[in-house]
């Protein structure tokens, strides 16, 4: 097949807050360079005419980013030390109330106290979508080239050496032929590839099996987030706020929580994440919100509210102890693809962009050089062990394995690391599906038991598929699935029987479904794709792991641009 080839210098793949952070900073750095030669103010080579590019496979950028999000400026006060006089910048709003509870059944327990790690008081609050819309922006002031509706599809590489992406090709009919519309990926050749696609990225995944960067590390793991943004009657929102929630409706084995911010307007956040080394094979985490939302001290924030955007994410929580080697000859890792998220904050934005920025230092120094392969690129990893980054989240590399045991003992362990220190050892932990039990050994009986039941009203409490619609979610169903499942046997007899299909139950778009087979009877698995929110769940929970994501056609999925 013939492709288009387009030479760049540097390729950033993924439009979110590490390669956009990344991006910006290194065309800082050039042009900074190039000034500080024709000043005389130093010697060397003017880097001329340097092509920066950024891969995004949504629609547009910030059409697939979700986050909560209140933000740590750390790392943007770097990027932009002017941000906050900045007439354009998305602010929500700034926090000015800031609590966390412990949820009972029926009552609510307030915090005495707040860790420094969860004090929110004076951050802004903001959309991620519009916040990396504005990064974009600022971004090609800058020159630099962002392709939205290109994905990254596979790696190109010239023995070990990384040197591109080829992006995803566009028409392509269901069976696997092409359409009359169709038109093959191009390669994007680069001096300097930088994987930046959120959490279990689908390149990052492939260049870390390749070149087995996971091998001195735990696995990655994650938890789900399921937010909604509801609207409130006019004047009902009078301050920021930020609500933070441990227990109902979790119970004392399973990690997770919840949270509420207020964002501009009269509209409020809510959003449940919870762990997916669950053990229920029956865990829905949008039940749970709905759950949730019933619960008196919930209701009574934004009980009065309507839902007006949706959306699922998976999290990266294992941290530092899940962080792989970071580079390899002619790539580097950045944000949630290698774990930049602080657990015990329950933060990763700022960390996921100053990964994108000291990245782009080594794609400096690689381009200053003319040497690309891992010994040019491990400054990153240096200038990473030397900065705040650190600081920060080796602090908190234990956290994840502290509560493998339940939910009191990690928070005593947690503390107890929190005023001592965690160590010089990283505890081990297992990859999520590895925890997952079956029915008869979770419930002690052949059947589950049944879920509370909630009436749907369709405005505050939303059933799954009313949810997907607010996401904006929309894909072509003449292409070819984009979840792939080696075995769907499987999935009609040892899952069915043993497990209970629990993807049917931890998908928060409702894209597996088992249905009767038309000239048999038996209930075989029917995968509604055009469903799918893109949240990787099934790809990472799976107990059997027969099912894979791959990007769809480039363009496609949700669009998120105001969560």
């Amino acid at each position: 097949m013939q492709r288009d080839e387009m030479p760049v210098d540097v390729l950033f793949v993924g439009a979110g807050p590490a390669c956009l952070s990344g991006a910006i900073h290194l065309k800082k750095l050039i042009d900074a360079h190039n000034e500080a030669i024709d000043a005389g103010q130093k010697s060397g080579n003017k880097l001329d005419e340097v092509m920066i590019a950024v891969l995004e496979k949504g629609s547009d950028v910030g059409a697939h980013q979700l986050s909560g999000a209140v933000l740590d400026p750390l790392a943007l006060n770097e990027l932009f030390p002017d941000w906050k006089t900045r007439e354009d910048f998305p602010l929500e709003r700034y926090v000015e109330r800031d609590e966390m509870v412990f949820l009972t059944p029926t009552g609510h327990i307030k915090a005495p106290w707040l860790p420094p790690e969860m004090v929110n008081h004076g951050k802004p609050i903001i959309s991620l979508g519009r916040f990396t819309k504005w990064l974009g922006t600022r971004a090609e002031e800058l020159g630099i080239s962002i392709f939205p509706g290109f994905s990254g599809n596979e790696l190109l590489f010239e023995g070990n050496q990384c040197v591109g992406v080829r992006t995803g090709d566009k028409g392509i009919d269901k069976d696997g032929t092409p359409k009359d519309n169709f038109t093959p990926g191009m390669d994007m050749k680069a001096k300097v590839t930088i994987l930046g696609e959120g959490p279990r990225g689908h390149l990052a995944r492939k260049l870390i099996e390749r070149r087995k960067l996971d091998a001195n590390c735990n696995p990655m793991v994650y938890e789900l987030g399921c937010k909604e943004v509801l609207e409130l009657p006019p004047g009902t929102i009078k301050e920021g706020f930020v609500v933070h929630s441990l227990g109902f409706p979790l119970d004392m084995k399973t990690f997770g929580g919840s949270f509420m911010y207020s964002l501009g307007g009269d509209k409020v956040c809510i959003g449940m994440m919870t762990a997916l080394d669950a053990a229920d094979p029956m865990l829905d985490v949008h039940h749970q919100l709905q759950v949730l939302k019933n619960h008196p001290f919930v209701r009574g924030i934004i009980g009065q509210g309507k839902v007006v955007k949706y959306g699922a994410k998976a999290v990266t929580i294992g941290g530092w102890a899940s962080m792989p080697q970071l580079y390899t000859d002619g790539a580097m890792l950045v944000g949630d693809s290698a774990s930049f998220l602080n657990p015990m904050r329950i933060k990763g934005i700022h960390l996921s962009m100053k990964s994108g920025m000291l990245a782009a230092e080594a794609a400096f120094d690689a381009l200053l050089s003319g040497d690309n392969s891992a010994n040019t690129l491990k400054a990153y990893k240096e200038r990473l062990d030397a900065s705040w980054v650190r600081t920060e989240m080796e602090a908190s590399k234990n956290m994840h394995a502290n509560f493998g045991q339940g939910i009191v003992g990690g928070m005593v362990r947690t503390g107890v690391q929190w005023l001592f220190g965690p160590g010089s050892s990283t505890k081990p932990f297992e990859a999520d599906y590895d925890h997952m039990k079956t029915i008869s050994a979770y419930y002690g009986q052949a059947t589950p038991i049944e879920k509370p039941k909630l009436e749907f009203d369709g405005k505050y409490l939303v059933d799954k598929l009313t949810d997907v619609y607010m996401s904006g979610t929309k894909h072509d169903e003449h292409q070819p699935a984009h979840l792939k499942i080696v075995d769907t046997e499987i999935c009609a007899t040892t899952c069915k029987e043993q497990y209970g299909n629990p993807c049917t139950k931890f998908c928060p778009a409702q894209v597996y479904n088992m249905r009767p087979n038309e000239q048999t009877g038996r209930l075989e698995m029917a995968v509604d794709f055009s469903n799918c929110v893109h949240c990787k769940t099934c790809d990472i929970r799976d107990p059997y792991q027969i099912i894979t994501w791959v990007p769809p056609e480039a363009g496609e999925g949700p669009e998120y641009h105001a969560m």
